[in-house]
C-alpha cells in the first residue's frame, strides 16, 4: 500500500526553461538566449544542485563568459530565478488531492539551496510534509545516497512510496531501491488517472 508520494520539483511542479526565465531580464531575444544558456548552464547549475557552488563565486565566473552589458541582468537572474518558474497547470490540484487522501508528501529535488527560503513562490509546496533539497545536503539524483537519505531521515518503507519525476534515470534508481516510480511526461490528466487507479486520490 502506498502511504507516501514523493514529487520532483522542476518539470513536475513547475516549468523550468532557461531562455524563458532569462527573457524577464532583457527585451532582446538574442540576449535572452545568451543569458539563459550561459547564465543557467548545467556546468554551474549542477554545482548548485550539489551544494558545491556559492552564489558570489558563480557571479564572478559567469560574468567572465557574458558581455558586460548583461552583468546586471545575470545578477537579477541569480537573485530572482525561482520566482520566474511558472507552475505546471493542474499539478497543485493533484498535490492537494493526494494530501486530502491522507498520504504523506515529500519533495525530492535537485535544486539550489535557496529553494528553502523561496518555497513560497511554488504554492504547491505548502502541502508537503518535508523537502529534501540536493543543494542543502550535497547529494543529488540519480545518486543512490539522496534516496537513502530521504528514506532514513523520514523512516520511509520503499515499497510504501511512489516517486514522480520527469527523468528516467531518477526513476530507475528509485525502482532499484524498491520505490514505485512514475515517469512524468507533462500529461497531468494521465497522471491524475494513474493516481485514481492506485487509490491515491
Amino acid at each position: 500500500m502506498i502511504k507516501n508520494v514523493i514529487f520532483d520539483c522542476g518539470q513536475v511542479l513547475i516549468r523550468y526553461n532557461e531562455v524563458e526565465i532569462a527573457s524577464n531580464y532583457t527585451d532582446n531575444e538574442a540576449d535572452a538566449e545568451i543569458l539563459g544558456k550561459v547564465g543557467m548552464s548545467r556546468k554551474y547549475w549542477e554545482l548548485f544542485d550539489r551544494g558545491l557552488l556559492e552564489e558570489a563565486d558563480y557571479l564572478v565566473e559567469v560574468k567572465k563568459e557574458l558581455p558586460e552589458y548583461l552583468h546586471e541582468a545575470v545578477e537579477r537572474l541569480s537573485e530572482e530565478w525561482v520566482m520566474r518558474c511558472p507552475p505546471i497547470p493542474g499539478m497543485e490540484e493533484i498535490v492537494c488531492d493526494v494530501k486530502k487522501a491522507g498520504k504523506k508528501l515529500y519533495l525530492l529535488s535537485n535544486f539550489n539551496k535557496r529553494l528553502r527560503f523561496e518555497q513560497h513562490y511554488i504554492s504547491a509546496l505548502k502541502y508537503f510534509d518535508a523537502l529534501v533539497i540536493s543543494g542543502e545536503i550535497k547529494k543529488a539524483k540519480p545518486d543512490r545516497e539522496i534516496y537513502e537519505y530521504l528514506l532514513s531521515t523520514y523512516n520511509l518503507v520503499p515499497e510504501e512510496c511512489l516517486f514522480i519525476d520527469d527523468n528516467p534515470a531518477n526513476i530507475a534508481m528509485a525502482k532499484s531501491l524498491g520505490i514505485h516510480g512514475y515517469l512524468f511526461d507533462f500529461d497531468v490528466l494521465k497522471l491524475r488517472e494513474y493516481l485514481k487507479a492506485e487509490n491515491l486520490i
